[in-house]
C-alpha cells in the first residue's frame, strides 16, 4: 500500500478513536456516576404491633408490595427474599427486636442514586401504602413508606429499618468452616449505631477489640459475621450490621446472660445495660432461620387465595 494512503488511513482511524473517546467522556460527565455497576445487599426489618395485625400486614405484603417491588426493580436485582421473624425469646426487647419480617435484596446498582430520600426517583409508579399499614407497623403516618428521619423508641415507633452493606461480609469472626450439614441455624441479625458524639472509628475499635472477641469465644455461638453499613445509599442511621448464630433461642438466652457479665461498659456509652446501646434507637435486631419464607423472584406467582 502506498505510504501516503497508509498514513492517511492511520490518521483517519486515530481521529475516529479520539472522537469516540470524547463522546464517551462527555456521556460520563453528564450521566450520574452511581448508575454504574455497584453490587450491594440490603436488609429491611419491619415490626407489627402484635400478632392480630398479621392478616392485614401479610395482605399488604403479598397483594401489593411484592408485585410493586418486582415491577420496579427486577431488571437490576438478582435476589429479593423475605424471612419471617421467629418468636421473641426472653428479654429480646432489651435488644430492639423486630417481630414480623426481614427482607433482603441483592442489587446491581444504587437504586437511590438520584434521590435524597429512601424512595427512588425515575419510576412510573410510586409504591402503594396506606396510613393503616403505617399504623399497624408502628410507624409515623402521612409520610413515605420508609422513614427519612429515625424516630425509633422502645415504647413508641419502630420505623422500617433499611440498610445497605457489601455483598460479601467484611469481618468473619467465627465459624468460617460451617456447612449446611452442621445443624440448625438460629440467626440473630443486628444493626446498630454508636451514640451521638462517638465516631465510627472509636465505636468500631470497641466492637473489634472488646465485644467481638467475647462473642466469638462463647461456645453457644456457631457463626459470627459483620460489615460496616455502606455510606451510600444512606437510608437510615445505622453504622454496622452483624449476624450471630446459635442452634436455638435457649442458646441465645444463655449467651446474653454470660455477655452481660463479661463485657465492660465503654466510656462513651449512654445506656447502662448490655449491649450499651439504646434498644430501638441505636440497636435493632431480628431472629431468623437460614432460609427465606419466600424467594420472590423465583416463587411469587401473584396473590392466589384460598378457594
Amino acid at each position: 500500500m502506498d505510504l501516503k494512503i497508509r498514513a492517511s488511513l492511520s490518521a483517519l482511524i486515530l481521529a475516529t478513536a479520539l472522537l469516540a473517546t470524547g463522546a464517551q467522556a462527555a456521556d460520563s460527565a453528564t450521566a450520574p456516576a452511581s448508575e454504574s455497576f455497584q453490587p450491594m445487599r440490603s436488609f429491611i426489618m419491619v415490626s407489627v404491633r402484635d400478632d392480630s395485625d398479621l392478616p392485614a400486614a401479610y395482605r399488604w405484603l403479598y397483594k401489593y408490595h411484592v408485585p410493586d417491588s418486582i415491577s420496579q426493580f427486577a431488571p437490576y436485582v438478582t435476589k429479593y427474599a423475605t424471612y419471617r421473624a421467629l418468636p421473641l425469646p426472653k428479654d429480646a426487647e432489651d435488644f430492639g427486636t423486630y417481630n414480623w419480617i426481614m427482607t433482603e435484596h441483592y442489587w446491581l446498582l444504587n437504586p437511590f442514586h438520584t434521590s435524597a430520600t429512601a424512595a427512588p426517583n425515575g419510576l412510573a409508579f410510586k409504591e402503594y401504602s396506606t396510613d393503616d399499614y403505617m399504623r399497624i407497623t408502628r410507624q409515623p403516618t402521612g409520610g413515605d413508606l420508609r422513614p427519612s428521619q429515625w424516630v425509633g423508641t422502645r415504647e413508641g415507633y419502630h420505623p422500617t429499618v433499611f440498610a445497605f452493606a457489601p455483598v460479601f461480609w467484611e469481618d468473619d469472626f467465627k465459624g468460617s468452616d460451617r456447612t449446611i450439614e452442621d445443624g440448625p441455624n438460629y440467626r440473630w441479625l443486628t444493626l446498630f449505631k454508636y451514640p451521638e458524639g462517638v465516631t465510627q472509628e472509636e465505636g468500631d475499635k470497641w466492637f473489634r477489640e472488646q465485644l467481638a472477641p467475647q462473642i466469638a469465644g462463647l461456645p453457644e455461638v456457631t457463626r459470627f459475621l459483620s460489615s460496616r453499613v455502606l455510606a451510600e445509599p444512606k437510608t437510615g442511621p445505622f453504622q454496622r450490621v452483624a449476624e450471630i448464630w446459635f442452634s436455638d433461642s435457649k442458646q441465645w438466652e444463655q449467651a446474653m446472660a454470660e455477655l452481660g457479665g463479661r463485657v465492660a461498659k465503654p466510656a462513651w456509652a449512654k445506656w447502662d445495660k448490655f449491649p450499651y446501646m439504646e434498644p430501638y434507637k441505636d440497636f435493632v435486631g431480628e431472629f431468623l432461620l437460614d432460609r427465606p419464607e419466600s424467594d420472590h423472584l423465583q416463587q411469587y406467582k401473584g396473590y392466589v387465595s384460598t378457594r
